[in-house]
């Protein structure tokens, strides 16, 4: 079928190309009458959607066949398209059951001539790439160095402002809690000492008073201000 041609409609409906609007009609009501899905509701579900994939396939070719306009542009489209190759071999088609074969096939100058076309293009092809090959390996060598000095210049900081180990009291924070503890967050509110989970709000990393120093901004997910003054700093649980 030619492009924009997905479907045979007249085949759908078991008609000839040139049947009568009243016969495409009548095909168009059989087929609806024994394909419809309410006629299969006792059936497996594989034979209910072969039935409703095929209702739509009738309303499809009935919503183009059974309009006059939308036919006879159909049929403009349907008659300017090659006829289907069923052989698969270029060159070689089927029409009507008769096997045609492109006579240049049967010429040795016109093979040969196609096969070095072929082979012309496939050498382009790899020129292409091997041309290309020298500025991928300098856009990635530029990328790689634009990577590592990012990480240098921001990635370092980051590091130095990371806090691995924190010793801070104990009741500043809660009974029992120290640096690097995993935590919940309770009324209050106040911190609460919980395995490091995914129901953990998140991990010590920091703690200071009001006035004082700040909570690390660059590792910092949630501050929490306690009701005893402190700040808590809290950081990724797996951090």
């Amino acid at each position: 079928m030619p492009s924009g041609l997905t479907r045979d409609y007249y085949g759908i409906l078991g008609v000839a190309s040139d049947a009568a609007h009243e016969s495409i009609r009548r095909a168009y009501l059989d087929q609806a009458r024994h394909w419809h899905p309410d006629a299969f509701a006792d059936q497996a579900a594989s034979v209910v959607a072969e039935a409703e994939q095929r209702m739509r396939d009738i309303n499809e070719a009935w919503h183009v066949l059974g309009s006059a306009p939308r036919r006879r542009a159909y049929d403009g489209r349907r008659s300017a398209s090659p006829r289907p190759t069923d052989s698969g071999v270029e060159g070689i088609r089927v029409d009507d059951g008769i096997t045609r074969i492109d006579p240049r096939l049967l010429d040795p100058d016109f093979i040969a001539a196609r096969r070095y076309a072929q082979l012309d293009e496939i050498s382009i092809q790899h020129g292409m790439i091997v041309r290309a090959l020298p500025l991928l390996a300098v856009l990635a060598l530029l990328g790689g160095i634009l990577v590592v000095t990012a990480y240098a210049a921001g990635g370092g900081g980051e590091a130095e402002t990371t806090v691995t180990s924190v010793t801070l009291a104990g009741p500043s924070l809660g009974s029992g809690i120290d640096g690097g503890d995993c935590v919940s967050v309770a009324s209050g509110p106040s911190l609460i000492e919980r395995p490091c989970d995914a129901l953990a709000a998140g991990r010590v990393i920091a703690a200071h008073q009001a006035g004082g120093a700040t909570c690390p901004e660059q590792v910092t997910i949630r501050e929490v201000e306690l009701t005893n003054g402190w700040t808590a700093c809290l950081g990724l649980v797996g951090g």
